[in-house]
């Protein structure tokens, strides 16, 4: 058989050739070189952003799937466990949490393999097992602004979520794909893809959503799981934060999250997970903006743009990342702080869209 989206050789008439549905293109040719640097290690450690994310998450436990069904000694470590609300990706825990290791000696030895993150930050203290060098090093991310070299870092910002990536070198791999990979991966794509609504969707990302459903995954029970399943003091956070929201010259709008008021509520940092969405869900305002204390001196800021409405220049001034609708970053000051710096950034950057 040919190749996907080679040409077939048997001739057509040229009727029968315009009613034909055009193959998709080749792949991207950089997804081959990713397969073969990552097979050429033996002693892998996946891992992902701190508090990971569906996205994250089931891109690490198929990779690893892959990884073992090749032969090759790969583990996962986190450098915090998932949220209690998204372990459903991930029910035989199969990802580790750096923190509670008390014999460190079984990352020794391996190359880092890093999901949905380019911010060696973000993997706090197993940055201290990557090599001077970076020679042990492969970044697999989507987000964009990034500098790929495939070598160590394998850029892919067409892509709307890392599961797709890694999907797509599966199925170049011949791994056989089974009900629990394909659960995993589907939870990524529809949390990165917002239920497939993001402006990264595409025809692609449906193929691969489809492909993952025959495999017996549920896309109303997994919707429920990801986008609804909150407990009630999140209501009650919400109600909080609508009474204290900011609207700055009608297009943008921003919440404050102190630690305080979480803490008194037996909430958690992933409890706001995609509070700064509904900011945007009102058609004058461009941007939204989650500005979330996780400690004192130590602010987290999410952003959501809407349309051609790019934000990235705003939070890569202060050493984040993203997508032009999705993007974030982490300022090390206190949160009053970090409004004040960064919103008039925010108003600079809407000036210039």
């Amino acid at each position: 058989g040919s190749e996907v989206g080679g040409a077939c050789k048997r001739k057509r008439s040229p009727q029968r050739a315009s009613k034909r549905i055009r193959r998709r293109p080749l792949r991207d040719p950089a997804l081959s070189v990713l397969l073969e640097r990552v097979l050429e290690e033996d002693k892998l450690l996946l891992t992902t952003h701190r508090t990971p994310d569906p996205d994250g998450l089931g891109a690490e436990l198929a990779m690893q799937a892959m990884l073992q069904w090749r032969g090759k000694d790969a583990i996962i470590v986190n450098p915090e466990p998932a949220p209690e609300r998204i372990r459903f990706v991930d029910p035989e825990r199969r990802a580790l949490d750096m923190r509670n290791m008390k014999d460190r000696s079984l990352l020794d030895g391996r190359a880092i393999v890093i999901l949905d993150n380019s911010d060696l930050r973000r993997i706090d203290d197993l940055q201290s097992y990557i090599l001077e060098d970076k020679s042990n090093l492969i970044i697999i991310d989507h987000h964009d602004g990034m500098q790929a070299d495939q070598k160590s870092i394998f850029a892919f910002p067409n892509c709307g979520s890392s599961c797709e990536i890694v999907y797509e070198l599966l199925e170049i791999a011949g791994f056989t794909m089974n009900p629990a990979i394909a659960a995993a991966l589907y939870a990524g794509i529809v949390a990165d893809t917002g239920n497939f609504r993001y402006r990264k969707t595409t025809a692609r990302t449906h193929e691969i959503a489809a492909k993952l459903l025959r495999f017996g995954v549920n896309p109303a029970d997994m919707a429920e799981k990801i986008f609804e399943n909150t407990p009630l003091a999140r209501l009650l956070l919400k109600k909080k934060l609508y009474s204290n929201l900011i609207i700055e010259q009608g297009r943008l709008a921003y919440f404050k999250v102190r630690k305080e008021d979480l803490e008194a509520l037996g909430l958690s940092m992933e409890d706001t997970e995609g509070l700064v969405n509904e900011l945007i869900e009102s058609e004058s305002i461009l941007t939204g903006i989650l500005f979330t204390e996780r400690q004192p001196q130590l602010t987290k800021v999410s952003v959501r743009s809407r349309g051609n409405t790019n934000m990235l220049a705003a939070v890569q001034k202060f050493g984040g990342g993203g997508h032009k609708n999705a993007c974030g970053a982490t300022l090390y000051m206190d949160i009053d702080a970090a409004v004040k710096e960064f919103v008039p950034e925010a108003l600079r950057c809407l000036d210039e869209c």
